[in-house]
Formats: structure tokens, C-alpha cells, sequence
């Protein structure tokens, strides 16, 4: 279905910006694949959202699966996160998993697993790659304990096995899992054993076939100390000798945009820690910096864990249609750096989740606001081979273009890549409590490339609501599937317009 552009029946425009588009991306920009957006599990939690052979999470699936149908490309799955920390394997268990885990708490504090375990990265749907995420015990003990995880998952998801990470956020290990003078030069040095270790023992099951690089390393808390070298990054630890290994497929650090941490003095809130892009950029210059330093040693960089507001979420905050705003900003912004994947955390009960996979508290599994983000992104992004430009770098307003690079070499042949898509996002704070007479629009005269184009809006009542989103005039069900006739507005006389707390994507 097609609709005019219904600008006149809008509240009267507040700003109005003209936007310079350049034909061709910035030269040097990245080119990233239709996975660049993706999923973090947590690895206690990955039961919950496969399911098993007897009875496979045909929610979870079909979630994946949009996206992989719009996209062209499933998400990677990293199954990792504190409880990988945590987890002991033992051989003879039946249970997949036993867990210990307090009453209201998020996540188990102490979990074993067994063979069984090992169903669950078989129920997604076909294609689907994983990263392990490997206990990282010290001594003897703990390197055999990462062999008797890690041959056993080789052996069974086979193709399907992206990467193992040794380790989740590490740098928080001196004087706890380790002693307390534990240093970034440690690590490297007991993550080199543990890495060599596991090749050399899964080298002669790889039946003779290439055996490519296999771990993911770093897996690093939020890094806020650059050229220091006593700091846990990814820059110390590959000076340290990673980079040498040829071992290392990707290096990874974590990020999140504030705390809901038991020891956080400042509490977040959804306009000052989401709705704010220079909130967002000030904590990417950190991973802009660090992702040239990894790039330039030839070894791409990620945001291995990341969503809105760490120790799960904040309800009121991570669980509403501002996440899912707040989500394309922060995806197509660190897009534009050299950041080759991000891994968009979650588990069973966490309140940033981009959906719940079973029924908890007598709620039923369901999407989340911040999957309708995921969709958005998945379309603008869908096919791959794509470059990122920022347009208008304001505190509420972004605006970004993305150009199709299939014809280019690589990131620097920008005369090969043409323009796609422009992407709008108005992050000013509009709550449904107020009149929707009220919701104020700003106007953008877009280039003479775009004066015909297609329009999809992401909009709801209002940037605190869970529910009543649509996207392009659709919207969930609760079982995942995508309903409704899709709305596609036409720009109208060179113009659209954007209402506070609204996303549009403008397809050239």
C-alpha cells in the first residue's frame, strides 16, 4: 500500500533543515556485512531462547528468522556474558543445565552443564553462526575444564561455530578469579597457553579442512583509558602479543550507555542517557580509537556486549520505544567507525532484551521495543555491502546516509558506491501523556536524488510506551510475526517531516 505524504494534516513544523547528501560516502569508510547488528545471549540463558531437540523455541526462531528475511543474513549469536564465567562442564550430568540462582535475581550464580547443553545452538534456523564464550578458571584445572567445553561444542556445531571467547570481561578479574595484581600481561600470556592448547587439541578433528583463526579475544568492560599500558583494551592486550598468535579472529570490548549497577551513584534516565547522541559519541570515541588500532594490526574490532543500561536494564529506560530509537542512532553511528559487528546483549528476565523467549512471572514470551529498532535497522542495512555517512551530528537530531558499495573493492573506491538510503532520527523526548496535536515536526528538504523516494516511519504514541509501535505502519504479533499492511509515504515536493520521537528511513 502506498500513501501520500500527510504533511499538511501534521502540527505545524518547529525547524526546518536542509540536508547536503554527497554522491559517494566519506573515503575510507568501512564496509560492513547484513549481521553487523547482533545478538549477545547470556550463556546461562541460551536454553531459554534455543529451547532443545524435544521442543525447539519456535518463538525465538521466528524472530531470528525476520530478520534474516529482511536482512538477507542471520544475526551471529555470542553465547556469553558473567555466567560463562561460571559455567562447569560435567560429562555424565543429563540435565542441559543446573542452576543456582536466588530468588529475584537475574542471573544463576552457579551453574553446571552437561552434554545436552549442546542442543541448543542446533534449534535456530539453519545458517545461524555462534561464539562459544569459554570459561577462563586458572591453573591446570581451569585450561582442562576450557578443553572439556571447548572439544565437545567444536564436535558438535561443526560449520556453525563462529568463534570461541575465553573469558568474559577479565579486566574485572584481579583480585577475584584471579589475584590482584593480575595484569593485562598475565592475561596475555595464560590466554596464549589456553588458545594454543585448544587448537592444537581440535586441529586433527577439523577432518583436514583449513583451519582458520578460532577465538574471539578481549571480551573487555567498557574501556575509558586509552594509552595507558597497565589498562585492560584491546590495544594492550594485542601489544602484548594477541596480535601475533594468528590465532585471533576478531578482539572485543563491551559498552553500555549507564549503569543499573548496585554500586551506580547516578541514576539513568532515558532523555540524558538515550535520547542524547553526544552521550552516545563521547563513549564511541573510545572504540573509534581503539577499532583503528586493532584494524591497523589486522584484526577486526567489535562491540562484543552492548545494549542501553548495564546489569540488565532499567525498566522505564531499556524496555520502551526510546531504546528502539535510541538503538538506530547508536547501530548506524558506530557503523561509520571501524567497528565490524555489534552483539546487542540479553537473557531471560533482562529489561533490555529485544524480546523475552518464555513465559516468566505469568508473563508470555514477547517482542520487545527495542526489536522494532532491530527491524529498522535490518532493513536499512538489508543485503550488506553497505557504507555509512553521518549527515547532521545534533544532540536530538541525526540524520546518516547509506550507500550501496557492492561494486566497491573496498572501503577507500567510494566512486563505486552509490547512495541508498537516508535515515532520519528525531530522539526529542514527545511522551503519550501529552496531546498528539502537540508532538512538534521538523521539516527536511532532502536532495534532488531523493525527491521521489519511499518512505517507512517507526513512530508510537509516545518515546515511554512499550506498546502501540508500528513500523511502516506494521507491527507484532505476539507470537512474532510481523502483521498489517505495509504504509510506504512518498516524499512530497523535496520534503518530510519527522515528529519528536520518530524514525524514518528514506529509501532512494
Amino acid at each position: 500500500m502506498s500513501m501520500p505524504h500527510a504533511f499538511t494534516a501534521r502540527q505545524a513544523v518547529n525547524e526546518t533543515i536542509r540536508l547536503n547528501v554527497p554522491n559517494s560516502p566519506t573515503t575510507g569508510r568501512q564496509i560492513i556485512d547484513a549481521a553487523f547488528q547482533s545478538y549477545s545471549i547470556e550463556f546461562s540463558y541460551m536454553a531459554d531462547y534455543a529451547g532443545n531437540n524435544s521442543y525447539p523455541n519456535e518463538f525465538s526462531k521466528r524472530m531470528i528468522q525476520n530478520l534474516q528475511d529482511i536482512s538477507g543474513a542471520y544475526p551471529i549469536i555470542r553465547a556469553g556474558g558473567s555466567t560463562q564465567n561460571r559455567a562447569i562442564w560435567v560429562q555424565n550430568q543429563t540435565e542441559a543445565i543446573i542452576e543456582t540462582i536466588a530468588p529475584g535475581a537475574d542471573q544463576p550464580s552457579a551453574l553446571t552443564i552437561g552434554p545436552a547443553w549442546l542442543q541448543s545452538f542446533h534449534q535456530f534456523p539453519n545458517g545461524t553462526q555462534y561464539i562459544y564464550g569459554l570459561s577462563f578458571q586458572d591453573g591446570s584445572a581451569g585450561l582442562d575444564q576450557v578443553l572439556q567445553e571447548a572439544v565437545p561444542a567444536f564436535q558438535s556445531l561443526g560449520d556453525s561455530l563462529y568463534a570461541y571467547e575465553i573469558g568474559n570481561e577479565v579486566d574485572g578479574f584481579p583480585g577475584g578469579r584471579r589475584s590482584a595484581n593480575w595484569t593485562v600481561q598475565d592475561y596475555a600470556t595464560q590466554w596464549k597457553q589456553y588458545a594454543a592448547t585448544v587448537d592444537e587439541k581440535l586441529r586433527p578433528l577439523s577432518d583436514g579442512q583449513e583451519f582458520e583463526p578460532l577465538f574471539q579475544g578481549g571480551a573487555f568492560e567498557a574501556p575509558r583509558h586509552l594509552n595507558n599500558l597497565s589498562y585492560f583494551t584491546v590495544q594492550t592486550a594485542e601489544e602484548s602479543g594477541i596480535a601475533s598468535t594468528g590465532k585471533v579472529k576478531t578482539m572485543a570490548d563491551h559498552d553500555y550507555m549507564g549503569s543499573n549497577c548496585a554500586d551506580n551513584t547516578v541514576p539513568a534516565e532515558l532523555g540524558a542517557n538515550l535520547l542524547n547522541h553526544f552521550r552516545m559519541t563521547s563513549l564511541m570515541y573510545y572504540h573509534d580509537f581503539l577499532s583503528n588500532y586493532s584494524v591497523a594490526q589486522g584484526i577486526p574490532y567489535v562491540i562484543g556486549e552492548t545494549n542501553s543500561i548495564s546489569c540488565q536494564g532499567e525498566a522505564g529506560i531499556s524496555d520502551v520505544f526510546g531504546a528502539a530509537l535510541w538503538s538506530i542512532d547508536y547501530i548506524l553511528y558506530v557503523a561509520t567507525l571501524k567497528v565490524s559487528r555489534m552483539y546487542f546483549h540479553q537473557g531471560t528476565p533482562y529489561r533490555y532484551s529485544a524480546w523475552q523467549p518464555i513465559k516468566i512471572n505469568d508473563t508470555d514470551a514477547q517482542p520487545k521495543a527495542l526489536y522494532y529498532g532491530n527491524l529498522f535497522t535490518s532493513t536499512a542495512l538489508a543485503g550488506g555491502n553497505k557504507q555509512v555517512d553521518i549527515l547532521v551530528n545534533g544532540t536530538s537530531f541525526t540524520a546518516y546516509a547509506i550507500y550501496d558499495a557492492a561494486n566497491a573493492t573496498d572501503g577507500s573506491t567510494v566512486d563505486a558506491s552509490q547512495l541508498d538510503s537516508i535515515v532520519l532520527v528525531n530522539l526529542n523526548m514527545f511522551n503519550s501523556t501529552q496531546p498528539a496535536s502537540e508532538r512538534p515536526y521538523i521539516t527536511v528538504t532532502l536532495p534532488d536524488a531523493a525527491s521521489d523516494a519511499e518512505v517507512r516511519r517507526l513512530t508510537a504514541p509516545g518515546v515511554e510506551v512499550k506498546d502501540g509501535i508500528s513500523w511502516a505502519g506494521r507491527n507484532l504479533t505476539q507470537d512474532g510475526f510481523i502483521v498489517g499492511q505495509e504504509i510506504v509515504e512518498r516524499v512530497a515536493n523535496g520534503q518530510v517531516s519527522i515528529g519528536a520521537g520518530e524514525a524514518l528511513l528514506i529509501s532512494v
